[in-house]
């Protein structure tokens, strides 16, 4: 599994310019998803949360392989590859359940930065 997501973020593409001449350019591979790898081994995508359940070991991969995902995801859009609003939308559903202490840690943080940024522009 860690070999289907560790992929490099793009490849390049000799293809003919204008005048004739070749030019290289740079284009982004294909995001690997869960759902293709588990098509790809023959399962579905809830056998392997099951096996996270089950298999610690499989559950550490898991999180590399999706950290992996989120890495290439935030690189490319970064870069411009991705729609931005598609790339929001897709944080979104790709982000993982946080435990309440990570989602509180995330809450009292956005909080403070929000109170910094309105104490620098004036509002309270």
């Amino acid at each position: 599994m860690f070999e289907f997501f560790n992929i490099p973020h793009t490849y390049e593409k000799v293809v003919p310019d204008r005048n004739g001449s070749e030019k290289i350019l740079e284009l982004p591979n294909i995001l690997p998803t869960f759902e293709r790898f588990a098509v790809n081994i023959g399962v579905c995508t809830e056998i392997l949360l099951n096996w996270c359940k089950c298999h610690k070991e499989f559950a550490q991969v898991y999180k590399q392989c999706r950290a992996l995902q989120k890495d290439m995801m935030n690189d490319l859009a970064l870069r411009g590859f991705y729609n931005a609003t598609y790339t929001a939308f897709a944080a979104k559903n790709l982000a993982e359940k946080e435990t309440s202490s990570e989602q509180d840690i995330r809450d009292a943080y956005l909080k403070a930065m929000s109170e910094l940024t309105n104490d620098k522009m004036g509002k309270e």
